[in-house]
């Protein structure tokens, strides 16, 4: 009798192991990868919204300028419009605070814009190769994680995590 009741023991010693395992390991590595994957995912649809939005600085370039290989810009011009195209394109107010369908949680600020307009190749403040006509912006769009949220971003010690999205884009010039 002692030894079958050992046995059962031990099974059950298994099944307790297999479910702190499959709890404290598995779920929170899986939790963690798809977290990173939905980060990804939110800053993917991010950039493609920026990159729209530089190209759209095109229309600051002005009309006179287009057929040349040095072209000219109107710099505030490119900046509202930028401003103006991406709440637009990430469902922004004109201050750039999010409205309910936004990706963004909080107001997104406009670290850079910078527009490439001669002397080629040149260096983006962030070391990419600019050899044709370009707008260089960076922007952060405060976001919240899709899992647990209050853990991890207590975890972090933050209200909101920062996505820091770089993207430069040609602009279309015909040389």
């Amino acid at each position: 009798m002692l030894g079958g009741g050992s046995r059962r023991g031990s099974a059950v010693v298994d099944v307790v192991i297999f479910a702190a395992i499959v709890v404290f390991v598995i779920l929170p590595v899986f939790s963690i990868i798809m977290e990173k994957y939905l980060l990804l995912n939110k800053a993917q649809i991010i950039k493609d919204a920026v990159d729209m939005t530089n190209i759209s600085v095109y229309n600051a370039i002005k009309a006179a300028e287009l057929g040349k290989a040095e072209v000219d810009v109107d710099e505030t011009g490119a900046l509202d419009i930028f401003s103006s195209l991406l709440a637009i394109n990430l469902k922004l107010d004109e201050d750039l605070r999010p409205l309910p369908e936004s990706l963004a949680e909080d107001t997104i600020s406009i670290r850079s814009l910078i527009i490439y307009s001669g002397t080629f190749p040149s260096e983006c403040p962030l070391g990419v190769n600019i050899k044709r006509p370009s707008v260089h912006s960076v922007i952060v769009v405060p976001v919240r994680p899709s899992l647990y949220r209050q853990l991890v971003l207590s975890m972090l010690g933050r209200q909101f995590v920062e996505l820091e999205v770089h993207v430069d884009s040609d602009i279309p010039v015909n040389n």
